[in-house]
């Protein structure tokens, strides 16, 4: 009989680790396990790069946690360590052709050497468009180094990564599962809240993704315990402090969801998911007056059915910190 390959989806944060492991079980996903392992200091520089051998000791970590057989790894860059960039490219090109545009295009406007990069590139063309001479191409690039760390703790700690994503594209697709199980008519975004800074994202109906990073997290907020060398964040804070950082959030948000919907007049956002390690600092009914819009705390494993093993804990709790991590994964069931 064959069996269903495990999928990973591992979320490398700032703060920690998290993966989360799903597998196909007949005509439905089911969720098999997930786990978090916190971060020593300074795992993550400015550049995107880790720290190989402090990640790969967090992952091995990580890994006895995970069921036998689980190898298949979907990772994500956050999108701010990655070039976007859209080209006009002569249909009439070959393959070899259209990469040397590409890499033209690279030398000429990314901020490293095109030497220094891996990238991808694939047509934006839609059917209709087809028989034109030019067709726009999108190309994501990122720095070997902030790829290639992040391979090798995954490779050295025994695991098969297979796809680099973007985070933005892991919110999406978590976004896009809970809205499919939930019969969700009305648009929504989902706004992932992180140490160091803030995703907020949505995906109009026949529309490009729209995504903003904002510079805000829960840093700001963090608590730290222990000396210099063994230091430990630890997300609490009093019911004043949760109050200010939800309007600091609010005043954030404000912004990107008006400039969203000048733009996207006929996808009016009517609600936001959150997502992240913030449910410790952010008041979801402040946040939902202040925005005047409808605000929930993703659980990304909702609509996931459980193994027997997790019984029925995934689905009575919150647990919006794994969301990119299981939006991983089920980008790695759907490779």
């Amino acid at each position: 009989m064959l069996r269903h390959p495990l999928n990973i989806g591992i979320d490398i944060g700032h703060h920690s680790v998290k993966a989360v492991v799903l597998s196909q079980k007949k005509e439905r996903l089911e969720l098999v396990a997930f786990t978090e392992a916190v971060l020593p200091a300074s795992v993550i520089n400015d550049q995107h790069s880790v720290n190989t051998p402090a990640l790969l000791s967090v992952i091995r970590q990580l890994k006895k946690s995970l069921p036998f057989g689980a190898s298949r790894v979907v990772l994500a860059l956050p999108d701010s360590a990655v070039i976007n960039k859209v080209i006009q490219i002569d249909t009439n090109l070959s393959d070899e052709e259209a990469e040397f545009a590409v890499t033209q295009a690279l030398s000429a406007s990314a901020p490293f050497p095109v030497e220094e990069l891996w990238f991808d590139f694939y047509p934006l063309t839609l059917d209709a468009m087809a028989s034109t001479a030019i067709v726009p191409y999108q190309i994501i690039a990122a720095r070997r180094d902030t790829i290639d760390s992040r391979i090798a703790a995954i490779r050295k700690a025994g695991l098969k990564p297979r796809v680099v994503e973007l985070q933005t594209h892991a919110l999406l697709w978590i976004a896009a599962h809970t809205i499919e199980h939930s019969v969700l008519h009305e648009q929504w975004g989902i706004v992932d809240i992180g140490k160091c800074c803030t995703e907020f994202c949505v995906k109009p109906p026949g529309a490009a993704a729209y995504h903003r990073e904002l510079a805000f997290g829960t840093r700001y907020i963090d608590k730290t315990v222990g000396g210099d060398t063994d230091a430990i964040s630890v997300f609490t804070s009093s019911q004043a402090e949760a109050a200010q950082f939800t309007q600091q959030l609010a005043e954030q948000l404000r912004r990107q969801l008006q400039l969203y919907n000048s733009t996207h007049s006929r996808s009016q956002i009517k609600g936001i998911w959150l997502s992240g390690g913030g449910q410790h600092v952010v008041v979801d009914e402040l946040l939902e007056r202040l925005l005047n819009i409808e605000v929930q705390w993703m659980n990304p494993f909702r609509h996931l059915p459980c193994s027997k093993k997790l019984g029925e804990i995934a689905e009575n709790s919150f647990y919006s910190q794994y969301a990119v991590a299981t939006g991983l994964a089920l980008r790695g069931m759907a490779a």
